[in-house]
């Protein structure tokens, strides 16, 4: 699918999508839990599908209406024989899941798509191999043999995604556990949403400091109707688009989330202000692709720090937006783990701009925002990808005014 964009004002109000990082840890602990709990308020996406299709793959009970499911729990220590899990393209599904997969009685393979077979996972198969369990890893992820209660310690800097997947399955091991993070400790906001969401279903996780947690065994989780809030992440492309081209209303927010990427508020603060910016993305790294669109059109200097975590997505998301913010002559550079932009206030180019939007939902809809707020058209190929996390993008932007025509 391609977007063409057009420039042009945009007005009115967006229902913001539900938070897909809340929806994946709320279908997990319902699916885990003792009796019936309905998820309400969830927009569907490739990823959010991934979840449900693997918890269902692990004894869970699914059934989907239009914005909510009513999720039956399964008994996680008692599952027997081999099972095959496909992650698609969802980081979170694959990293949540392994830990609570390896007590199946069996073999249980994770498959996916795209460079999600390539992220870091160095982290599990150590734990696995420590505890002379099997892991192996090539076109897929096999696993086998269950982990144990006791003393867990992990790099705190590769992915917040292997310490809530501890926390999801060791409450419900036999004995107790300590789990020990290795400075530095990077996006620790999305461990406080694991946290949020387990005390919801009756999971107790005991903070001890700031990089221990104590968990203790043989609790269960309880079913629990939730609400899943809207998504800072993905309303962080409405408040940028508001911030560069003319005032969105966003619904469904939360004003008191715990969600990292509420660091945008904050953010479109300091850009208010006729100076240099700088970002520290550690907390929040699914900003990055919008971030750098806010900072192009910025007529000062912005430096984001701790941008690493970028080059390890669905894309080099760093390298991503450089190519393609070049394409509009955007002043960019980066090194591993920065990004240096030299903004200024339009963009207007003699011909169509033609953007490649490398597979990855963030880079479409971040360059989506920069067309509609420049000078001249463009024209987005590899569209579709928003179909990972927001299939309904085009058609919110089209109903805000925004200039956008599909086709394939």
């Amino acid at each position: 699918m391609k977007a063409k964009i057009e420039p042009g004002k945009v007005q009115g109000s967006i229902p913001v999508p539900s938070s897909k990082s809340m929806a994946h840890r709320a279908i997990i602990c319902a699916s885990l839990s003792k009796g019936v709990s309905k998820v309400g308020n969830i927009t569907y996406s490739k990823d959010i599908d991934a979840t449900i299709s693997c918890m269902e793959a692990l004894g869970a009970h699914i059934e989907k209406f239009d914005t909510y499911c009513i999720i039956s729990g399964t008994d996680i220590l008692n599952q027997t024989g081999d099972r095959c899990l496909d992650c698609h393209e969802s980081g979170s599904t694959l990293r949540f899941l392994i830990p609570l997969a390896s007590q199946v009685k069996g073999k249980v393979t994770f498959k996916g798509q795209g460079r999600l077979m390539s992220r870091p996972m160095e982290i599990y198969e150590t734990l696995f191999k420590n505890q002379n369990l099997i892991y192996q890893q090539e076109d897929t992820i096999q696993i086998q043999g269950n982990l144990k209660p006791g003393y867990y310690s992990i790099k705190g800097d590769v992915s917040s995604q292997f310490i809530s997947g501890l926390l999801f399955l060791l409450p419900l091991l036999k004995q107790d556990s300590t789990l020990e993070i290795l400075p530095p400790y990077e996006s620790k906001s999305y461990v406080d949403l694991t946290l949020s969401m387990l005390k919801q279903f009756q999971i107790q996780i005991d903070t001890i400091d700031e990089t221990h947690y104590f968990i203790k065994g043989n609790q269960v989780y309880q079913a629990k109707d939730v609400l899943v809030e809207g998504d800072y992440s993905q309303m962080a492309f409405f408040a940028v688009l508001s911030h560069l081209n003319h005032p969105v209303t966003c619904l469904n927010m939360d004003p008191e989330s715990l969600q990292g990427d509420k660091a945008i508020l904050s953010i479109l603060k300091d850009y208010e202000k006729k100076k240099d910016v700088t970002i520290d993305l550690s907390n929040c790294p699914d900003l990055g692709p919008v971030l750098c669109v806010l900072a192009a059109y910025h007529p000062y200097k912005t430096t984001i720090l701790h941008a690493q975590r970028l080059r390890m997505k669905e894309s080099d998301r760093i390298e991503a937006m450089e190519t393609e913010l070049r394409k509009w002559n955007v002043n960019i550079e980066s090194t591993y783990d920065t990004i240096t932009i030299h903004g200024k206030n339009e963009y207007k180019m003699d011909e169509m701009v033609y953007i490649h939007g490398h597979n990855d939902h963030r880079i479409v809809m971040a360059m989506c925002i920069f067309g509609l707020c420049a000078k001249s058209e463009s024209i987005i190929e590899d569209a579709q990808a928003i179909t990972k996390s927001y299939p309904g993008f085009f058609k919110d932007i089209l109903n805000i005014n925004g200039k956008v025509t599909l086709y394939d």
